[in-house]
């Protein structure tokens, strides 16, 4: 070990770390000499330092007034916005960044090339690697040459499970010369829009045939593969046999001594 390093270690612990964070009043800025040779003698002083410390404790006063009113009505967006059909997924996604390399070639798809990395298991090391990613255009708005944004968690067919979400940089016709590129939030109120038609058409038929149409209920919560898996073992009985037969086995080990002791 270095004599440098053996030294700091030998140092005690900063103050900084050890410190109890300071309250509310340390805070406040501390009057100076002159300040306070003054505030003795002058009373018009001490009235401007009072008003002053009042004004600061209604300020939070009043923040935590208004914050109630505000978190509502964030929270009344944002339901507003979540309110989405049955049987609708909504998925995670992720932001790329890629060059188009195909356009018009796909009824409002194309194709994108997105730099990545790969791991060399042998040489472990990684390397540069560039993947062709199908990508769906629903406004047809891309070009050969693009610099894109686009995003997963958008399954538009079995290939297809990404959506351009923004234009970086665009080659030849410029932005405001092409059909508007559609955000994730109108891309949401669209598949919600699809949706409710779906599920009227599908009502409508029901009712013509003569069948009664069954009101619209919320799916319950999605449970992937490797969940199921995990709620399926959790709630299998084949653990808690193994934890018994644990507990048996010792006590079975334990009994024959004892015998021999009485014996």
């Amino acid at each position: 070990m270095a004599f440098s390093k053996a030294l700091r270690a030998f140092q005690p612990l900063r103050n900084s770390i050890l410190r109890t964070p300071a309250p509310a009043s340390q805070l406040l800025p501390r009057p100076t000499f002159f300040q306070r040779s003054i505030a003795t003698t002058s009373p018009r002083f001490n009235e401007q330092q009072s008003e002053q410390q009042l004004q600061q404790e209604q300020q939070p006063v009043e923040q935590a007034n208004t914050s109630p009113e505000v978190s509502s009505s964030t929270t009344a967006e944002s339901s507003v916005k979540t309110e989405v059909p049955p049987s609708l997924r909504q998925y995670a996604y992720t932001l790329k960044k890629g060059t188009v390399t195909a356009a018009g070639r796909m009824e409002r798809t194309v194709t994108v090339m997105h730099s990545n990395t790969e791991w060399d298991s042998h040489l472990r090391k990684y390397y540069p690697k560039k993947e062709l990613i199908k990508v769906a255009d629903p406004r047809e708005s891309l070009r050969v040459g693009d610099v894109i944004e686009f995003s997963s968690g958008f399954p538009k067919s079995r290939n297809v499970r990404h959506v351009v979400t923004r234009i970086i940089t665009p080659f030849g016709t410029p932005i405001e010369d092409r059909p508007a590129v559609l955000t994730r939030e109108e891309l949401d109120i669209e598949r919600a829009a699809k949706r409710s038609a779906k599920w009227q058409r599908k009502e409508a038929r029901i009712r013509a045939g003569g069948g009664k149409a069954k009101p619209q209920q919320p799916s319950g919560e999605h449970i992937g593969r490797i969940r199921k898996l995990i709620h399926e073992r959790r709630d299998s009985p084949v653990p808690r046999l193994w934890s018994e037969a644990a507990e048996t086995t010792p006590a079975a080990e334990d009994a024959p001594a004892s015998e021999t002791t009485k014996n």
